[in-house]
Formats: C-alpha cells, structure tokens, sequence
C-alpha cells in the first residue's frame, strides 16, 4: 500500500526568512495600493481589505527569524483569507485565487496531510461564507455595488496574492538548487570518504602483510632448521625478523595514533633531549644502506616528548628513503629565539608545488592504486606535522636547490619562553589530522 508523504518538499528552516519576507511585502504592497486608491479620492471603505492585510504584515514581521513550523503561519493565512472573503462578499474569481495560493504553499512547506487539512480549512471557509452571505447583509455593500470599488479591490487582491505566490515559488526553486548543490557536495564527500576508506584499508592491509609475510617465513625457517643452519645466517634471519617487526610496531603506532589526536587525547611527556643522539638514533634504525649524514651540532637540548620526537624524524626519513635519491642530509640550526630547526633533505626528484599541501592531508600519496611502488599509508607527514605543532613547532616543505626535497620541522629549545617546561604531561587538545 502506498504511504503518503510525511515531510514537506521544503524544509520551513530554509525557507522561513524568504517566506515571511514575501508574506510582508505582499501584504505591504496591498496597504499601499489601498492608502493611494484612497489619497488619490478613492472610496474610503476600501481600507477594510487593509484590516487582514495589516495582520499578515504584523504576523510576518514577528515569525521572520522565529518557529520551527510554517502550520501556524498558513494557518493565519488561510485564516485571514476568510476574513477577507467574508468582508468583500462571494466573488469566485478572488476565492479560486486564495485557494489556490493556500493550497500552493502549503503544498510547498507542509506534509502532505496537513497541507490537505489546510486546503480544506479554506475550502470550508469560502463554502460557508457563500452559503451564509446576502448582499444586504454584508457590511459597505451598498457603496462596493455602487462606486465600483469592488472591481479596484479586486484587482489589488489578486495582484498582490499572485506576487506573493509568484514570489514564494521563486524562493522555492533557489532553495530546492541550493538543498541539490548541497546534496551534491555531500554525495561527492561521501564518496570521496568510501573512496578513501578503501584505499586505506588496501594500502594498510598490503603494509601489514608485507612484514607479517617475512616474519613468518623466517620463523618457520629457524624454527624448522635451526641446528642445520651456521650461526651468521641465523644472526642474518634474526636481524631481519627485528627490522620487519620494528617497521610494523611503527605502522600500527602510526595507526593507532590518528583518533587519539583528532579526539585530543594524545598526552605528550616533555623532557630534555639531545637532539643529535636523537637524530643519530633514529638515522641507525632507518638507514642500513644507505648513505646519510648528520649535521647538527653537539648539545643541542631540547624540550618535546622523546617518543614523539623520534616519530617525527622516523617519518621524515622513512621518506627521504622511499621517495629520495641516494643521499640524505640531516641538519640543524637555530630557527628563532626558543625554536631550533631541523631539516631533512634529499637529492631525489622532489615535489611538484601542486602536491606540496596535499601530501600533508591523511591516506594521500604521489601515487596511488596500482601506480604505487613504494610503502606507506599516507599518514606519516600529517601526523609528524600535527605532533610538530602540538609540541610548540611547525613542520613544513621546501624545494631544494638544484634538486630534492626538504622537510624542516621546528622543536622548543629546551630553557625557553615559549613552553610549559614545567609541566610532567600535556595533552593534545584540539588536534586534528
């Protein structure tokens, strides 16, 4: 069985401030056009169509920015309609107006019953006052009959009924193209965030395997052949099985990291770090093969949390080894009173400038899909940026001459003005990656 619809086609919200609006300017139009009939030597009993109109004008005022439903507001319109019905007399031409005004907007602003309850409100108000009306006993008939100021009210009436549902349809169709662009928007994030998803859940699912795929075969190596294989090649299977499993803790801390930053529950533990010890140590881990270098000078102490310090640097190398060339350069320097900068720079390809923000927003990467040929997940940049800032720092990209990439992040010196060095544990509050 077919359900009949219980929302309206508009919502009242959307459409509260351009419908009251029309009301009152139409109702304004009718004060007018009565005020000039009768200055210009109209009949002076045409002010009686100003009555409901005054009323309406007054009404729409006071709803123009209040209520959550239009019932009340066409209720008064269906209601004042009447009155004017009842004051001008039966006259088809000026019913058939008003009803159908009434039935258009409420058909627009109301669910489908309640729209029927209305449209049969004003039904039986027009039925009524025909059956119940006489032109004796309607008040100025006489003079209506007599100096044609029925025919001039009329015309106002109907004039100023088509321009107030002329002019509510109007803000009907640029509500209903906004609520579409608006949908739109939201189906195209939607979208975009399935999208997303399921990247994520590819990239991340392959970067478990990958690990988890050289642990087990090492173990099941050792554990098979442990006495028949020469202690270098079990030194060898160890080494590796240490590496694989470090690189997957990493992964999933950097997974794991992602809520407790965007629901700010990530509490940092600031200490004072030797950022060159630091440095060299996450360089050892990262690097086996590869050539690098670290400039910074010794004793350089700073404040920030040691965990969250080399996480940053891990994925600032981790980097410079996937997507970098052949050497990596790790420096320091003073950045400005309180703040020391480290950069991390590589003679690789580098980044084109309409790829240099976007590599800082979550499961984005210079290649995706099939195209990728390198590991990662598109989190390591705007975690390491969020951690940077949450610390006090910043994390930025810069183009390095004559080829390359460069990634500075700045860290408290430790003494400083600009942290809370006194402090055992802050938390991140308002992050988002």
């Amino acid at each position: 069985m077919m359900s009949l619809p219980t929302r309206a086609p508009i919502a009242y919200e959307d459409l509260r401030l351009q419908y009251n609006a029309v009301r009152g300017l139409g109702s304004l139009l009718v004060l007018v056009g009565v005020s000039v009939f009768v200055a210009t030597g109209g009949e002076t009993e045409l002010l009686f169509i100003a009555i409901p109109a005054l009323a309406i004008a007054v009404d729409s005022a006071i709803r123009i920015n209040r209520g959550s439903s239009p019932l009340v507001p066409v209720m008064i319109d269906a209601t004042v309609i009447g009155v004017a019905m009842y004051l001008r007399g039966p006259a088809p031409a000026i019913h058939a107006v008003m009803i159908l005004s009434v039935f258009v907007i409420s058909a627009l602003l109301l669910p489908f019953v309640h729209a029927g309850l209305v449209l049969l409100y004003t039904v039986i108000w027009s039925i009524a006052i025909t059956a119940i009306s006489n032109f004796e006993s309607l008040p100025y008939l006489g003079i209506i009959d007599e100096s044609g100021v029925a025919v001039t009210a009329d015309r106002i009436t109907i004039v100023a009924v088509i321009a107030v549902v002329v002019g509510i349809l109007f803000q009907s169709v640029l509500v209903i193209l906004a609520a579409q662009d608006r949908q739109e928007e939201a189906l195209a994030q939607e979208r975009r965030a399935v999208q997303l998803k399921n990247e994520f859940v590819s990239m991340v699912s392959h970067e478990l395997r990958t690990p988890l795929t050289g642990i087990t075969g090492f173990t099941e190596t050792l554990v098979e052949s442990w006495t028949n294989l020469p202690p270098s090649e079990v030194d060898e299977f160890l080494k590796i099985m240490f590496h694989e499993t470090e690189h997957l803790s990493n992964l999933v801390e950097d997974i794991l990291v992602i809520p407790r930053l965007e629901a700010g529950q990530l509490r940092l533990h600031p200490e004072d770090l030797d950022l060159t010890v630091e440095a060299h140590g996450v360089a050892n881990v990262v690097f086996n093969d590869l050539d690098y270098s670290v400039s910074i000078p010794a004793n350089v102490i700073v404040r920030a949390d040691r965990t969250r310090v080399r996480q940053i640097m891990r994925n600032l190398l981790e980097n410079a080894r996937k997507y970098g060339g052949d050497q990596v350069l790790i420096e320091g320097e003073l950045a400005s009173p309180g703040l020391y900068k480290v950069s991390v720079s590589d003679n690789g390809r580098g980044i084109g400038s309409e790829d240099q923000e976007r590599i800082f927003k979550h499961f984005e990467q210079l290649s995706t899909g099939d195209a990728r040929i390198q590991q990662g997940v598109g989190l390591g940049l705007p975690i390491a940026r969020t951690l940077a800032r949450a610390m006090g720092g910043d994390l930025w990209y810069e183009n390095r001459f004559p080829v390359g990439s460069k990634f500075c992040f700045t860290v408290q010196i430790s003494g400083s003005d600009h942290g809370d060095s006194d402090a055992d544990e802050q938390p991140i509050t308002h992050a988002h990656v």
